[in-house]
């Protein structure tokens, strides 16, 4: 295992531990802040920590043991490096994690430095995050009119109840409370979804629950 620690030209820092496969990364490696490619760095760092063993020559290739030439120990065979060790995903995969990150309310710049690390290049993470949130933003907006439209009729619950009882010349204060309770509820999700209609951005947690 060979620490990798690796200083982009923009200055950003960022290090992760790797088997070598034959001398190399075996996979792309981006910088978590500008997308630059630091694969070539990477197997610089390699190379100056595992230097190339030396030829064996004719005289050592093999073993004389008693007059008995041994053969030279097998080379063994590489060890391939599963890229989901050091976190990484599929593209596919990757995308739905990006589209719960923004559903939850993750700032862009997080979502697209995940991106990144996951082998997308900064144009194609910037795009991708920016049609999710505007498409969060969207829903966001949709469920507030819903809200609005809920807490609407429950507002006219108290309204409603108030004529009725009149109109037998009795008022429940019990019943009348329990309307002014729901009317009181309706008034609160009113002003929730007149929130989430005018301010969207500040609506946290996942969308699809609101």
């Amino acid at each position: 295992m060979v620490a990798v620690k690796i200083e982009c030209g923009c200055g950003q820092h960022y290090a992760f531990d790797v088997e070598p496969v034959n001398g190399q990364i075996g996979f792309p490696v981006a910088c978590p802040t500008c997308g630059a490619d630091g694969t070539s760095v990477a197997n610089e760092i390699i190379a100056r920590s595992h230097p190339p063993a030396p030829a064996p020559s004719a005289a050592t290739g093999s073993l004389r043991i008693s007059g008995i030439a041994a053969p030279a120990p097998a080379t063994p065979p590489p060890i391939m490096v599963d890229p989901k060790a050091l976190g990484l995903v599929d593209r596919a995969t990757a995308e739905n994690e990006a589209r719960a990150k923004i559903s939850w309310g993750d700032a862009q710049e997080d979502v697209i430095k995940f991106l990144m690390l996951n082998g997308f290049t900064v144009p194609e993470a910037t795009a991708f995050v920016q049609n999710l949130y505007l498409e969060r933003l969207a829903t966001v907006r949709s469920n507030g009119i819903s809200k609005m439209l809920q807490g609407g009729g429950l507002m006219l619950v108290p309204v409603i109840a108030y004529f009725i009882f009149a109109h037998f010349g009795v008022i429940p204060i019990k019943l009348m409370g329990i309307a002014i309770a729901v009317g009181l509820f309706g008034a609160w999700l009113f002003l929730k979804g007149l929130l989430m209609l005018l301010a969207p951005k500040m609506e946290s947690g996942d969308v699809a629950d609101n």
